[in-house]
């Protein structure tokens, strides 16, 4: 068939936190010019935006957590806070010129495949829509909050609020405030919650591994070292990488890192509740690193205080004025922040996404979403994910990872520019052999062991998490690999008076609805 192409290729991105714009600047830099980042909210950054509450930070260093092509001098502290992650992003967008490329306040809903014409049509909240020949999802893991399922058996006086959806109008201080949950944002929030509220309950379904974070300011003379020393930044950089490769082990059961890890959160435990029941009811029953590790050095100290108490019963109703966990016991309360999390493992849940022959992306993952090196799938053309299935390290910064998967997206963009095709899809046979490698990899992980986390899908399979290490993930997309791919489409009689034998068509990123 005919698939040659003249004009440049269109890409259309959906998100513009940390993905998005690593992916907006090697297009750039690639030689590409059309592309829109299309992001729901009114600037970019993506979770670090989006979520706002006391205390959130970084639970990567500063300097791992940020692109290795544009390293900040600056950071303040090992471990950065929400305001100043932000400000980086923006200031990367705004560096390496991304404005045009940026359509905000716009919420793609739907892509749909067009055969026809082998381009990608975006449908938005409004209704408007708009077409390009390739469509890079960058929405991430942690998009759709998920909610407890309290019920009412009164209306509730007081507010209920997800972590991720903090309203600052809410007068915490002097109020009673019950926190839904143990994980990184209920460890972060406590604390900062407790400086101010009369009362605050920590309700918990089941503990959590807490392991220290031993947070500090940088010193002066450390970041002149960053700012004036030629490689400093970067040689720091690549220690903490190291370091964090390192710490892989971390993810098999039972292994010796593991226990060494156990151990500190043991003594951490041990050193900072004195209390023997409460100190019991904290310690988790579940095997380190099953669910998302938690690091924090006040965390433990903040539910001994006296204005905080430990609930160790889920919540289950309201009532007026009032939370009522399982053990019947009701709480006078005039806040609940349900720190309960995101539905990690229902990928681009809130898009519908139509490939070939109207196949849905939500059909075909019904048993677990699944992707080949986690952007890209059979059936769905010219469609690529970063931090999709199976790409979350366990053990080091997803700003790696990220960027691993954006080059390789512009490597295969460039591969279709020389050799003029319109259309790339990942091959089943490809897909099928990188989904027994995960699930090889996978055996004796710790996350496979008997534990609830937001990492499995509904039949148990495992598909948020990457089973080796960050090394591995970079090794493995350092290259395009054009066998892996089908890079003709349908025959060209399927295509019959399409206006695409010639390698024209119609604009592709101009809103028609």
């Amino acid at each position: 068939m005919n698939n040659q192409r003249r004009r440049p290729l269109s890409v259309g991105i959906i998100g513009a936190g940390p993905g998005g714009l690593a992916l907006g600047i090697f297009l750039r830099k690639a030689g590409f010019r059309d592309f829109t980042i299309f992001d729901r909210e009114d600037g970019v950054g993506g979770t670090w935006r989006i979520n706002r509450y006391p205390g959130l930070a970084c639970d990567v260093k500063s300097h791992l957590y940020s692109y290795s092509f544009d390293l900040n001098a600056n950071w303040s502290r090992l471990w950065s806070d929400q305001p100043e992650i932000l400000a980086y992003f923006e200031r990367c967008a705004q560096r390496y010129r991304l404005a045009p490329n940026l359509r905000l306040h716009t919420e793609i809903t739907a892509a749909h495949w067009d055969a026809a014409t082998e381009t990608w049509e975006l449908t938005t909240s409004t209704g408007d829509r708009h077409r390009f020949d390739i469509v890079v999802s960058a929405v991430g893991l942690f998009t759709q909050p998920v909610l407890p399922d309290l019920v009412e058996e009164q209306p509730f006086t007081g507010v209920v609020m997800h972590s991720s959806r903090w309203d600052d109008s809410v007068p915490i201080a002097g109020s009673r405030v019950a926190v839904l949950g143990t994980g990184s944002t209920a460890a972060q929030l406590i604390p900062e919650v407790a400086k101010q509220a009369q009362q605050v309950y920590s309700v918990q379904r089941s503990p959590t591994w807490i392991l220290p974070k031993p947070d500090r300011p940088y010193t002066e003379r450390e970041r002149r070292t960053f700012r004036y020393v030629p490689f400093a930044k970067k040689f720091y950089r690549t220690r903490l990488w190291l370091r964090s490769e390192s710490n892989i082990a971390v993810i098999e059961d039972g292994s010796d890192k593991t226990q060494l890890f156990k151990a500190v959160a043991e003594n951490m435990l041990k050193a900072a509740v004195p209390d023997e029941d409460l100190r019991s009811r904290l310690t988790p029953e579940h095997p380190l690193g099953c669910k998302r590790l938690v690091f924090s050095s006040e965390f433990l100290p903040a539910l001994t205080q006296p204005n905080v108490e430990v609930v160790s019963s889920p919540a289950r109703s309201l009532r007026a004025r009032s939370l009522v966990t399982d053990d019947g016991t009701e709480r006078e309360v005039d806040v609940v922040v349900c720190a309960t999390g995101y539905a990690a493992a229902d990928y681009l849940g809130e898009i519908d996404v139509v490939g070939e022959d109207g196949a849905r992306l939500h059909d075909v993952w019904r048993d677990g979403a699944h992707a080949y090196l986690g952007m890209t799938v059979p059936a769905f053309p010219n469609f690529f994910m970063l931090y999709g299935p199976n790409t979350n390290v366990g053990s080091n910064s997803v700003i790696f990872v990220l960027e691993a998967q954006a080059r390789y997206v512009v490597r295969a963009l460039r591969h279709m520019r020389r050799r003029r095709k319109s259309y790339v899809a990942v091959r089943p046979e490809a897909m099928a052999e990188f989904t027994r490698k995960i699930d090889r990899w996978m055996v004796g992980t710790v996350w496979t062991t008997r534990c609830s986390n937001y990492f499995r899908a509904a039949n148990g399979r495992v598909v948020t998490q990457w089973p080796r290490s960050a090394r591995d993930f970079w090794s493995m997309t350092r290259r395009f690999r054009a066998a892996d791919y089908l890079l003709d489409g349908p025959t060209e009689s399927g295509r019959a008076g399409s206006g695409r034998a010639s390698g024209l068509a119609q604009e592709p990123s101009t809103a028609t609805g």
